[in-house]
């Protein structure tokens, strides 16, 4: 019972760890990288369905953070997929490809009706 336990609490941990990203954006028209954007997501069991925060830095010191949901939803094509970050106040946007890794991709973020390109990465231990 003790093994099963202990086995049990670590696939939890590892499975947990699997699904939880978190990715750093740069704003497009910020040439000194002043502002960016941290996005985290991860999967809540409870909700079944991804959810994360979205925070607005200003010289690397977090000035606002946006509780958000996350929802992924494919395209006709089966190779793209569009990844929503949702609140009622924030949402970023982004057309990825499923066989695209951690490579840059471009973003939209969108505040109040304020929208400003954004350029994403994920972040890799």
């Amino acid at each position: 019972m003790g093994k099963w336990l202990v086995y049990f609490i670590l696939g939890t941990a590892l499975q947990t760890q699997a699904q939880s990203s978190v990715y750093n954006c740069n704003f497009a028209e910020d040439y000194n990288n002043f502002s960016s954007v941290r996005m985290k997501k991860y999967f809540d069991p409870t909700e079944n369905m991804y959810l994360g925060k979205v925070d607005l830095l200003q010289n690397t010191t977090v000035v606002e953070s946006t509780p958000v949901r996350i929802y992924q939803i494919p395209l006709l094509d089966n190779q793209t997929y569009v990844q929503l970050w949702n609140s009622k106040d924030v949402r970023v946007d982004a057309q990825l490809s499923y066989s695209q890794g951690g490579r840059e991709f471009r973003a939209t973020y969108t505040k109040n009706e304020t929208k400003k390109a954004l350029i994403c990465k994920e972040l890799r231990d």
